[in-house]
């Protein structure tokens, strides 16, 4: 049973190129497509699991709150607080400790294979992967070995999906 819907942040649920060369306190937080329309849709908690260069969590909240999203998110895990990036298994074991669930009961979105899919896969989470052009990261890389659970072109298929998972 899914108890916990998480997202990657760049990419998934923000643009992470706008203002990529600014300061995360800073920079301007631009939803990604469907976003606003499908988070405030979904009942379940959610949470954000990314990769960060150096931002916390209180960081990150911070940039989600400049696009009204932060209350939408009971969790925020960062890279940075974990001492891991994804797709390193400790990482994902990081954000079950402090998200309180059991790999099972996760659902993981993300963009990219070579981190989000691929990490969660190795920690049993089921993972969905955005397989639409707008979601695509300059660095993710096609791993082959990295084979969702379930794939959606665009963000607003989720609820859909969910449907389907959650009966």
């Amino acid at each position: 049973m899914i108890r916990l819907i998480s997202f990657d942040l760049g990419h998934t649920i923000l643009d992470e190129e706008v203002g990529r060369e600014i300061d995360i306190r800073f920079r301007p937080a631009v939803p990604m497509p469907g976003v606003l329309d499908v988070v405030p849709q979904i009942g379940l908690p959610m949470s954000i699991w990314a990769n960060t260069r150096a931002s916390t969590a209180r960081e990150v909240r911070e940039w989600l709150g400049s696009a009204a999203l932060d209350r939408y998110f009971k969790w925020i895990i960062t890279s940075s607080d974990a001492g891991y990036r994804k797709p390193h298994q400790r990482f994902f074991t990081y954000a079950l400790d402090e998200c309180g669930c059991y790999a099972d009961e996760v659902l993981f979105i993300g963009n990219q294979l070579n981190t989000d899919i691929k990490g969660a896969n190795a920690s049993g989470i089921r993972s969905v992967f955005l397989t639409g052009l707008e979601y695509r990261s300059r660095d993710d890389d096609c791993d082959p070995t990295a084979k969702p659970s379930h794939e959606i072109c665009h963000l607003t298929e989720l609820p859909g999906l969910l449907k389907t998972i959650c009966l």
